[in-house]
């Protein structure tokens, strides 16, 4: 579970425009259904196949940090927490025991979170099962009234929230800290941070978070919605059935409404520590809260702050390349907690030129303050925006469920009403004209006012010397309003097309089936494949990628760092006599897109159009392969950059720590050496760069191209023969260079304390040279042995010992460009807990290897979880790219694989499981437990020197 604050985008709530807007009332979606119970409860039900066989809930309450009593804080949070752990028909952690029964997985189909003024319960579940569509409404209303409560687990949750206090302690959340309390201003809010008060978590009576839970968990302050592959009627009987009886408490008391104040004077506030890793200033100004977009008044408002936010990052994307004097910055209008919005900027600066960026920063700002922006930006922003409504609209491509659910979310703590993408594109179309630079310009002169924001400086405390002043930092913006500041300029010429000519087609030369996944092999004249598949999961979409076996990996270590560049520089310098700028201006407005990689191991591309766009889309796969260009401004700006990064940078010692540790388990070489300014001068080289990318995409021979989409093998044909073809075959260079060193069989515990934070970070990662057998039944054994250890020391560690907040562990093999298999464990705890939490998890891992059956449960609903994972990921494209990719490039001959998944996860046995476990745990394994305690600690108990 976890707590946060949600920013929304919506609507700007002044009217930007003098004409005439009709206050009619828009109309909801017809397809949602709306309702509101006699207690009070709203419930929202939205019918929606995609994914099919899967439904969304939530559970929304109007209720949060904000409304505890002094001696609650905290209770909100902690009360999230109390749902999982017993209720009216799931005592004890029933809840978690049967979902996951069910195909769910924690953290991610079963979650929840906490903020200042909301609550929100969270479940994703198969829905083909009316048994469970009947228990998975029953779980929510007894989060909705009947939590349990008990005393005894309260007691043990004390520890698991103190742990989370302690995992989300240190320098970096102090500067995020620092601009919480900027940003709630003195308010109620900001004396009720979400975590709450340690005192109270450790100390509060149970009839406290009793009463919490009675007053505020009231049906008038609820929303339950489902959204999925859902009878409506029936859920509709459920909600009436199961929420129907929840009463309104007698001591009920009508929500309170909490404000807070804007600025009223321009203020500075500076956060210096030791292990910040940037220098970054933020300015927030804070304004009035944004209307509810209810009826067609409201819309141009909301219309026009989604166009301005969109042309602050167009500007300051654009400006970004002009090599400023500061390393990145940001702009936009947020709405915050639903309270206030906020108009925030900031920069992240360069520590040796902290004042030119700053002033630098502050001139670009006032520019777009004073002036707006140019017709160029409004235009190519308006075309980019409209095309995509017009696409939503007119497209039979299904949303996805989780999405309308984010739509209903808005609409319970907003307002906003949902409406269908056909009425939001109409609307668009009406009002979208009346956008311009007098009304946007306008907006901003009453908006933006220097004279009332805040400004948080962060840094490290090795540049705190260069750091200037609150006074000056006021001084300069105070002052900006009256500096000399032109105009922004920029003109693009446009092109017309994007090739001069069209290239000789090739051919193709034959032609397979792959029966078991409904696909064809093509095999082209130039040596390359490609893969199609025809599908309509995604409706008007094609996704074209292709990879080669090549990368990082065959270049010589002198060309590495040239390797490492070479994409970004390229890739940042537009295509054949187009600049970065002319081919974004072409393209907007069209779908599509295509991104040239090296990895390590493979070369390749990815992109997407939708139908209409197809042609484009093989244009300029051709153009980006054929006509690479450097632009030599943009390759100085990239180096000159990186080596003032690494100059500059402030390695804290957590990095410093994780950095060691990858040179215990993969030994260090020209692959994982640290970058430096020296290495950046003498080995990137500007000619060296066009020769790497020719030698990565320079012939086609061997490429395999993968085709999935709406369409049939004949429409896409003519596409294939005409360009894919047409690149040159070649003789690639495809030998791997580099060559993974062997690791011995060995025990190694790698301890430092100096870390920035009080909290001790753990891991445990086991490491072997070799891939047993077939890479894909390996790595299904990974992800089964990940979440078994995961459930089991999530109950072991944090549920019985109360010692930490949570375990990540990761799992996996590869065989490129030589075996590996690495397993880990981590988790972060109070520096006192490191010897028996370690010891405990070893404990885990021997049971689980000696006694496969103590895992026999785990296993069953891990299972049932994968396959219904499955089922989900047959049903997007991206899966069937990927499958169709990796089993090419990991010369996997099973194309039954999908098919026989079912079959395959269910042969698997726990003692499959432990004998795998023992292998890469145990046998022929390197083995580190790394360890950075706090700065000062001394396991000893005596403080360090």
């Amino acid at each position: 579970m976890e707590f946060y604050i949600k920013h929304i985008l919506l609507g700007l709530a002044i009217m930007l425009f003098s004409t005439s807007v009709s206050g009619q009332k828009l109309k909801q979606n017809p397809t949602l259904i709306k309702g509101r119970l006699d207690n009070g409860l709203t419930y929202y039900i939205y019918p929606n196949q995609t994914p099919k066989g899967e439904a969304v809930y939530r559970l929304f309450i109007k209720s949060g940090s904000v409304f505890e009593e002094d001696s609650q804080k905290g209770l909100a949070h902690f009360l999230e927490h109390m749902a999982f752990n017993g209720t009216a028909h799931f005592p004890d952690d029933g809840i978690v025991r049967f979902l996951e029964s069910k195909g769910a997985k924690f953290g991610k189909d079963l979650n929840a979170h906490t903020s200042f003024n909301e609550t929100v319960y969270k479940l994703q579940l198969p829905s083909n099962n009316p048994l469970v569509v009947d228990s998975t409404m029953t779980i929510l209303s007894d989060w909705a009234g009947r939590l349990s409560l008990d005393s005894l687990q309260i007691e043990k949750e004390r520890g698991v929230i103190m742990s989370e206090w302690l995992s989300k302690t240190g320098p970096k959340q102090d500067a995020q800290n620092a601009l919480l309390y900027e940003l709630l201003n003195k308010s109620r809010f900001s004396d009720r941070i979400v975590i709450g008060d340690t005192a109270v978590i450790q100390n509060f009576s149970h009839k406290d978070i009793k009463d919490y839970y009675q007053q505020w968990y009231n049906p008038s302050l609820m929303a339950v919605a489902v959204v999925g592959d859902i009878n409506p009627t029936e859920i509709e009987r459920m909600i009436k059935e199961k929420f129907g009886e929840l009463k309104t408490t007698p001591k009920k008391k009508k929500a309170p409404t909490y404000a807070i104040d804007s600025y009223k004077d321009m203020a500075v506030k500076s956060v210096i520590h030791e292990s910040l890793d940037k220098v970054e200033l933020v300015a927030v100004q804070l304004l009035p809260t944004l209307s509810p977009v209810q009826s067609e008044k409201e819309y141009p408002a909301y219309l026009e702050r989604v166009i301005l936010n969109r042309l602050f990052n167009e500007r300051m994307t654009s400006l970004s390349f002009n090599d400023p004097s500061y390393k990145k910055a940001n702009i936009s209008v947020l709405s915050f907690l639903n309270t206030k919005s906020i108009l925030l900027t900031s920069v992240e600066l360069t520590p040796t030129k902290i004042d030119d960026g700053i002033n630098t920063f502050a001139r670009e700002i006032e520019q777009i303050y004073r002036y707006g922006f140019i017709p160029l930006e409004i235009e190519k922003v308006k075309k980019s925006y409209l095309a995509s409504l017009k696409r939503n609209a007119e497209s039979e491509r299904p949303v996805p469920s989780i999405n309308l659910m984010n739509e209903i979310y808005s609409d319970f703590y907003v307002g906003n009403k949902v409406v269908t993408q056909e009425e939001e594109y109409n609307l668009a179309k009406k009002y979208i004209s009346k956008i311009d630079s007098t009304s946007l310009t306008k907006y901003l002169h009453k908006t933006a006012d220097w004279s009332k924001t805040h400004f948080i400086l962060s840094a490290f405390d090795k540049v705190a010397e260069e750091l200037p002043s609150d006074d000056n930092i006021k001084s300069v913006f105070s002052k900006i309003s009256k500096e000399n500041i032109a105009p922004y300029k920029k003109t693009v010429n446009i092109p017309d097309q994007l090739l001069a000519s069209l290239p000789k087609p090739g051919s193709i030369v034959d032609k397979q089936y792959i029966k078991e996944i409904n696909a064809h092999i093509l095999s082209l004249s130039n040596g390359a494949k490609v893969v199609f598949k025809s599908t309509d999961i995604d409706k008007d979409k094609i996704t074209l990628s292709g990879f080669r076996k090549g990368g990082l990996y065959t270049l010589d270590s002198l060309d590495f760092v040239n390797g490492l560049y070479a994409k970004n520089v390229i890739g940042l310098s537009g295509a054949g006599n187009m600049s970065r700028d002319e081919l974004a201006h072409y393209l907007t407005g069209n779908t599509a897109k295509m991104l040239f990689l090296i990895d390590n191991s493979r070369v390749g591309m990815g992109g997407s159009s939708n139908n209409e766009d197809l042609e484009t889309q093989f244009q300029l796969l051709y153009l980006k392969w054929m006509y690479p260009r450097i632009d030599t401004t943009m390759y100085e700006q990239i180096k000159k950059n990186a080596i003032e990064s690494y100059r500059t940078a402030n390695k804290v010692e957590s990095g410093k720590f994780y950095e060691d540790l990858s040179y215990i388990l993969q030994g260090k070489d020209y692959t994982n050496r640290e970058v430096s300014d020296t290495i950046l001068e003498n080995e990137l080289k500007l000619e060296a760069l066009i020769p790497i990318y020719n030698h990565s995409f320079g012939g086609a021979k061997d490429f395999t191209f993968v085709i999935i989409g709406d369409c049939d093998l004949e429409a896409v044909t003519p596409y294939i023969t005409q360009y894919l073809a047409a690149l040159p075959g070649g003789e690639p260079s495809t030998s791997y260079q580099y060559k993974r060193p062997a690791r011995v069989d060995q025990y190694i515990v790698f301890e430092r304390n100096d870390g920035e934070s009080p909290r001790a970070i753990v891991n445990l990662v086991f490491q072997q040279n070799r891939v047993d057998g077939s890479l894909r039944l390996e790595n299904l054994k990974n992800g089964i042995l990940k979440a078994v250890i995961r459930t089991k020391l999530l109950k072991s560690l944090r549920e019985e010992m109360g010692m930490v907040y949570s375990v990540s562990v990761s799992a996996g093999s590869a065989i490129a460009p030589e075996p590996l298999s690495r397993q880990t464990i981590g988790f972060t705890t109070a520096p006192e807990n490191v010897e028996k939490l370690l010891d405990r998890t070893l404990k885990e891992i021997e049971m689980m290897i000696n006694n496969p059956e103590s895992f026999d449960s785990e296993l069953a609903d891990i299972k049932m979880n994968l396959i219904k994972e499955m089922s989900l990921d047959v049903q997007k494209s991206s899966f069937w790219s990927s499958f169709i990719r990796n089993t090419i490039f990991n010369n996997e001959t099973d194309w039954n694989y999908v098919s026989d998944y079912n079959d395959i996860v269910n042969s698997i046995t726990a003692k499959d499981i432990a004998s795998f476990a023992e292998s890469k745990m145990y046998k022929d394994r390197l083995m580190v437990k790394a360890v950075l305690y706090p700065k000062g600690y001394d396991k000893t108990g005596n403080k360090s020197k």
